[in-house]
C-alpha cells in the first residue's frame, strides 16, 4: 500500500485531500487489476497510519485544512544543522523526488544566518523554510523548528550562582545553552555532564559524568580537546560486554562458506608503531604476464552486528581519531588490535578484492571474496623502502622481494596513470609531533612520503575503485566517497592573490580550472614550484577546493579524478567502510536478498554519510586544535629564543608566521612599530611612517614572545626583515593607499 501512497504523492502538484488520495490508489489499482476497484476500511485505515508516520517523520506536510503535500514540493526542508563558531551555519538537506519515473536522492546545503536559527544547536536535525537563491547563487533559509536534538553530553567548567552550580559549555555553538547540575560540585573543574532532562528549548538539568584532571596533564589535555568535539575515548558497558564474548581466535565454523586464501604469500605493510593493521596485500605474476594482486581486508562486519552496542558506538564515534602519538579507536582495542587485526602467523577473517591487472595498470578482471587469510610478515614503511629505493633486504623480508617489487613497479605505473586522468595532488607538508616518555612534546618533523607509501596508497585507491564499481555495476545502494568541483569564488580570489604578489596568471581562470582537471592540475604544480612560497600558497589553494565527504549520491570524486569511490579498505578505522562491507554482504554476495535489502540501505545511507562526515570533521578539527595547543606549549620552553621564519597570513590584527620548523604564529598589530594599515587588495601591512611593509612570503627573523597552552596560541616579535616579496606591480598603489590613509587621519583629527 505504501508503495501506491508514494506512487500518488510524487505525481501531485498542489496539497490533495484524503478522500483525493483514496481516490487515486483506487485507480491504481483498479487499471493493475482490470476491473473497478474499492479500498475497503482496513486499507483506508492503513492508508491514514502511513500518512501520520510519515508526517510525523517530515516526509509530508499536512496543511490546516487536513491535505497531504510531499514535503519536497514545498518551500520547507527537513536537515542537519551544523554551526560555526557565530552561530550561524548551514543545513544540510537531502531532498527526494522523481525523475523520468526514477527514485532520485540530491543532497542540497542552505545557509543559516544567525538570526533565523530559532536557537538551533550544531547537530540538531531541524525543518527549514527555503528562502531562495541570494547574489551568488548559495541557497538560503530560516529554521522553522527543532525536529529533534541528539544531544547527551555536554564538555565544560563548572561555575555558581549562589547554591546553584552550572556548566559552561567550552564549545562556542553551545554556548547559548543553560546546563545546571544536580549534586555536588567544584568550581572551576572541567567536567563532561550527561543531559537527563531538558526543561526549555536552552536549559538542561545534567549530572558530572566525567570529571578531568588537570589541563597541563599530558594525556588528559588531548582527551578533554577531543571530548569538547563529541570524540570520546570510552565504550558503553553494553559494548565491553559484547566484547567479552568475542572469540580472540578464528574458529572451524567462521570458515564456513568462505575462499581459503591461507596459502597465499600475504602480508602487511604499515607504520612501525601500527598495532590496528586491517589491509594486506598478495601479488603473483600470471602465465599471461598479468599480474593477480589481492588487497585483503580485515571483516571487522563479522565481528560487530548491525545494530549491536558496538555497532551504535562506532556509528557514534565514526572514526578513530589520531592526536598528538595517540589514539581514540572506533573499536575497542580488544578488537581493532586483535582478534580484527590482520596479524602476522594467524588465521583472519576478511573480504578480499582480488584484481587482474595489466603491467599498463588496467584491470581487466575483478573479483570480491569472502576469505580466510594468513598474513606471513608484518612489513614497515621504512624497511619496504630500503627494500626498494637502496637495495636492502631484510633476511625476513627475501622471500617477498618479487612481490614487492611487482607491486612497485605497478603501483608507480597506477600513480602515473592517475595523474594523466587529471588527479591533484598538493605538495603541503604534513606535520609529525614527537614526545617524551613523560608524553611531553619534544620536537616536530615533517612525514615522509617515500615508494613503500605510495605503493600502499595506490592499491587501496585501486580497491576502493573497483569496489565501488562492482556496487554500481549491480545498481545497489552505496556509500561513496565523493568530492565536489572547486569553489569558483574562492579560486577567482586565489588568482587574484597570486596576480597581486607578482605571479604571472594569465594562463588560469577559475571557469577553466573548475571544469578542467588538467587546467587545476597545473594550477597545482605552478603553485608548487614557487619555493618557499610554495607551501602556504598550496594551502590556500587547497582552501578553494571542496571537501569530500560520504554520501549515498554520486557526483564523483574531482580530485581523484574517479566516477566510482568509495572506503572499503579500513573498517577498523572508518565506519563508512563498515558500512560498505555490510552492503556486499547484503546485496552482492546475496543477489538473492538484493532488492529487500535495497530499500533498508536507500533509506539508512543518507543518515549515515552525514554523520560518518560531521564526525570525520570533528576528527580533523581535533587534530588541528591538539596541533596548535602542543606546539605552543613546546614552545613555551623557547621563549625568548630567535627563529627564522615565513609570512604565511596578513590581515587587520597582524601577520601569520610560519617558522622554519613548521610551528605557526603571529606579530599582533600593536607589537608593530609605528602605525600599519592593512591593504586587502595584495594582503599587505603598509607602514604609515616609513617603517617595513610586510607582504606575502616575506623572511623574517623574530623572536619568540610569548606562548599559551590554553589558547593554542604563539606571539612572535620582529627582529628584522631578512627578504621581501614587495609585489613591484602594486607599488603606485601601495602609496596611493598610504596617502588616502594619512589624508583620513589628518582630517578625522585624531
Amino acid at each position: 500500500m505504501e508503495e501506491k501512497l508514494d506512487f500518488v504523492l510524487s505525481k501531485v502538484k498542489k496539497a490533495v485531500s484524503l478522500e483525493k488520495i483514496y481516490s487515486k490508489i483506487e485507480s491504481l489499482f483498479s487499471e493493475d487489476e482490470g476491473h473497478s476497484f474499492q479500498l475497503n476500511s482496513e486499507q483506508k485505515q492503513e492508508i491514514q497510519e502511513i500518512l501520520t508516520k510519515k508526517v510525523g517523520e517530515y516526509e509530508v506536510l499536512e496543511t490546516p485544512s487536513g491535505s497531504y503535500l510531499p514535503l519536497y514540493k514545498t518551500s520547507f526542508r527537513r536537515g542537519r544543522f551544523f554551526a560555526n563558531r557565530n552561530g550561524q551555519g548551514n543545513v544540510f538537506v537531502t531532498v527526494d523526488y522523481m525523475k523520468d519515473g526514477h527514485h532520485i536522492v540530491k543532497e542540497d546545503c542552505y545557509f543559516i544566518d544567525r538570526d533565523h536559527t530559532h536557537h538551533a544547536i550544531d547537530g540538531d536535525v531541524v525543518l527549514i523554510e527555503s528562502l531562495g537563491q541570494d547574489k551568488k547563487g548559495s541557497l538560503k533559509g530560516t529554521i522553522s523548528k527543532v525536529i529533534s536534538r541528539d544531544l547527551n553530553t555536554v564538555v565544560g567548567e563548572i561555575y555558581r550562582i549562589g547554591s546553584q552550580y552550572f556548566v559552561k559549555p567550552l564549545d562556542k555553538r553551545k554556548q547559548g545553552l543553560m546546563v545546571a547540575i544536580q549534586g555536588e560540585a567544584i568550581e572551576g573543574q572541567r567536567v563532561a555532564v550527561c543531559l537527563e532532562k531538558q526543561t526549555s528549548d536552552d536549559f538542561y538539568l545534567g549530572t558530572i559524568s566525567r570529571v578531568f584532571n588537570h589541563k597541563d596533564d599530558p594525556e588528559e589535555d588531548i582527551l578533554f580537546e577531543a571530548f569538547q568535539l563529541g570524540i570520546d575515548d570510552q565504550f558503553s558497558e553494553e559494548s565491553m560486554q559484547q566484547v567479552r564474548e568475542i572469540p580472540q581466535t578464528v574458529r572451524p565454523m567462521d570458515k564456513v562458506g568462505r575462499m581459503d586464501l591461507t596459502s597465499w604469500d600475504l602480508f602487511t605493510i604499515d607504520d612501525v608503531t601500527a598495532k590496528d593493521l586491517d589491509d594486506a596485500l598478495s601479488c603473483q605474476r600470471l602465465y599471461n604476464g598479468n599480474f593477480l594482486v589481492g588487497v585483503h581486508i580485515a571483516d571487522v562486519s563479522n565481528y560487530v552486528p548491525f545494530s549491536s552496542p558496538l555497532e551504535r558506538d562506532a556509528f557514534r564515534k565514526g572514526t578513530s581519531t589520531y592526536l598528538g602519538g595517540r589514539v581514540i579507536p572506533m573499536l575497542p582495542h580488544e578488537l581493532s588490535n586483535g582478534i580484527c587485526s590482520l596479524n602476522p602467523n594467524v588465521d583472519r577473517l576478511a573480504l578480499s578484492c582480488v584484481m587482474e591487472v595489466t603491467p599498463q595498470g588496467k584491470v581487466v578482471h575483478s573479483d570480491i571474496w569472502q576469505s580466510v587469510i594468513h598474513s606471513r610478515l608484518k612489513m614497515t614503511y621504512d624497511k619496504v623502502d630500503d627494500l626498494l629505493e637502496r637495495g636492502v633486504v631484510l633476511p625476513e623480508y627475501a622471500p617477498y622481494e618479487e612481490s614487492l617489487r611487482s607491486l612497485n613497479e605497478l603501483a608507480q605505473v597506477l600513480r602515473r596513470n592517475r595523474f594523466s586522468q587529471g588527479s591533484i595532488e598538493f605538495c603541503v607538508p604534513e606535520l609529525k609531533l614527537h614526545f617524551s616518555s613523560d608524553g611531553k612534546m619534544n620536537g616536530v618533523s615533517l612525514r615522509e612520503q617515500n615508494q613503500a607509501t605510495e605503493l600502499v596508497e595506490e592499491f587501496m585507491l585501486l580497491a576502493n575503485e573497483t569496489v565501488a564499481k562492482h556496487l554500481n555495476s549491480i545498481q545497489v545502494p552505496c556509500l561513496y566517497r565523493v568530492h565536489d568541483v572547486p569553489n569558483k569564488e574562492k579560486l577567482d580570489e586565489f588568482l587574484q592573490l597570486l596576480q597581486n604578489i607578482g605571479c604571472d596568471v594569465h594562463h588560469y581562470d577559475a571557469d577553466t580550472c573548475c571544469s578542467s582537471h588538467q587546467s587545476l592540475q597545473n594550477l597545482v604544480k605552478y603553485v608548487s614550484n614557487m619555493g618557499m612560497l610554495s607551501s602556504v600558497l598550496s594551502q590556500k589553494l587547497i582552501r578553494c577546493m571542496s571537501k569530500a565527504k560520504y554520501s549515498d549520491v554520486n557526483i564523483g570524486h574531482h580530485g581523484l579524478a574517479k566516477e566510482d569511490y568509495c572506503h572499503f579498505t579500513s573498517p577498523i578505522r572508518r565506519y563508512p567502510d563498515l558500512i560498505i562491507h555490510r552492503i556486499l554482504k547484503d546485496c552482492y554476495f546475496n543477489q538473492d536478498q538484493a532488492q529487500k535489502k535495497k530499500h533498508q540501505w536507500e533509506c539508512r545511507l543518507p543518515e549515515i554519510g552525514l554523520q560518518a562526515s560531521k564526525m570525520e570533521r570533528a576528527a580533523d578539527e581535533a587534530e588541528s586544535r591538539v596541533l596548535y595547543m602542543k606546539c605552543a606549549e613546546y614552545m613555551t620552553d623557547h621563549i625568548g629564543e630567535n627563529y627564522y621564519g615565513t609570512v604565511i597570513g596578513i590581515g587587520s590584527k597582524g601577520l601569520q608566521v610560519q617558522l622554519d620548523n613548521y610551528i605557526e604564529g603571529r606579530v599582533r598589530m600593536k607589537n608593530l612599530p609605528g602605525e600599519y594599515i592593512y591593504y586587502p587588495e595584495s594582503d599587505s601591512l603598509l607602514s604609515l611612517d616609513g617603517k617595513d611593509d610586510y607582504y606575502i612570503g616575506d623572511r623574517l627573523d623574530v623572536l619568540v614572545a610569548a606562548a599559551d597552552k590554553g589558547s593554542k596560541t604563539i606571539d612572535f616579535k620582529i627582529n628584522q626583515k631578512i627578504q621581501e616579496f614587495k609585489p613591484s606591480l602594486l607599488e603606485d598603489e601601495h602609496d596611493s593607499a598610504k596617502i588616502l590613509a594619512k589624508n583620513r587621519k589628518h582630517n578625522s583629527g585624531y
